[in-house]
């Protein structure tokens, strides 16, 4: 049994890499052609820039079809065997569906778990240099090492008060706020301090606050001009760096703690915890796929051969792009819950995978 556990799995591992082979052949023939199109006229082109930058989409290409390239190569794998009659010896020797399943299993869960390190480490650095390198031929200057200007923002107190902030510039090298101004409101939504500075600026991980007024609302109003003042905030460099707020460029745990800070200042946190759960979704996806393309590659070769088993997985594994893709739309957009949106399609497609697994595997039940 060790032998064809091994014959198996680098069957599976030979497959996925030829696949992977194809799919990126046809990225470089059909993105090469995009890419020269959009930008071989641009006054800033450079041959050795658009490969790198090509280099760098590859990752983010490879981890999104993986489910995908995965699902074909279980078809071709299977059905290779299916036309061989090794399937069949198999079974002839009292080997099992489920034993027969075990090598591929176990190939998805190295191949998922590869994948979910590059989502996590690989595939937000990469797409963060491509994103580079297209700004450089568009001619882009890159936000972070400009001034902005009119910015508002919400941030919290150390009291866990919300406060509302605009200023009319911010230099981010330096850390510095100009024409500051701080509204601070109360549990019950009543304005309850009103504060104007002509300078902010983070000095050994403390706020400061310079030349302004502070004005305090109660039952009566009082005014309190300062020169220097404390602001105890939990305002961060990440925070006023605009251009990290992106959050295809984080990883995971960032994107977890930008969840946090996100609602933490009160807005709305939906799209980035669709995203989220999407990242830790695609592995287990590559997973549902093996289970999908399995029972349809040996459960019909009776009831019109190889061909029709194929031609119906294809269009299985089609349906799972195209419903995952638009529950993650639903959820980005508020309709679902982000948990359901992500989680949803994986499961529904694996519980039809296994369900006919079973029947397979035990023909009486089927009636």
């Amino acid at each position: 049994m060790p032998i064809l556990f091994l014959y198996l799995l680098r069957l599976f591992l030979e497959g996925l890499f030829q696949m992977i082979g194809l799919f990126v052949g046809l990225f470089f023939l059909i993105d090469g052609i995009e890419n020269m199109r959009r930008f071989s006229l641009k006054p800033l082109f450079d041959w050795g820039d658009m490969c790198l930058m090509m280099l760098c989409r590859l990752p983010d290409f490879i981890t999104l079809l993986l489910p995908s390239m995965t699902l074909l190569t279980v078809l071709m794998v299977l059905a290779r065997l299916s036309r061989q009659s090794e399937i069949t010896v198999m079974r002839a020797s009292g080997v099992s569906i489920y034993r027969i399943l075990i090598p591929f299993l176990l190939g998805g869960l190295l191949v998922a778990t590869g994948q979910l390190v590059a989502q996590d480490r690989l595939v937000p650095w990469t797409k963060r240099a491509a994103q580079t390198v297209e700004d450089r031929f568009l001619g882009h200057e890159s936000p972070a090492q400009t001034d902005i200007d009119n910015l508002w923002l919400k941030v919290l107190s150390l009291a866990g008060n919300r406060q509302l902030i605009h200023l009319d510039q911010l230099l981010p090298d330096e850390q510095v706020l100009l024409n500051v101004s701080i509204f601070e409101w109360d549990t019950d939504q009543r304005l309850r301090s009103y504060l104007q500075a002509r300078r902010a600026q983070m000095q050994a991980g403390q706020w400061t606050l310079s030349q302004g007024v502070f004005y305090q609302y109660g039952e009566q109003v009082t005014a309190e001009p300062f020169t220097q003042r404390a602001w105890p905030v939990t305002l961060t460099a990440d925070q006023l760096n605009r251009t990290a707020i992106n959050p295809e460029f984080l990883s995971i745990q960032q994107i977890n703690r930008l969840i946090e800070r996100t609602e933490r200042e009160g807005y709305d946190a939906t799209r980035l915890r669709v995203l989220w759960h999407n990242r830790l979704s695609q592995p287990a996806a590559t997973l549902a796929a093996i289970l999908l393309a399995f029972p349809f590659t040996l459960r019909l070769p009776r009831r019109g051969g190889v061909t029709r088993s194929l031609l119906l997985g294809l269009l299985i594994g089609f349906c799972l792009f195209i419903v995952s893709d638009l529950f993650q739309a639903l959820g980005m957009g508020g309709r679902l819950p982000p948990l359901f949106s992500a989680w949803a399609p994986v499961f529904f497609f694996a519980g039809v995978g296994f369900f006919l697994l079973i029947h397979l595997a035990h023909p009486k039940r089927q009636g």
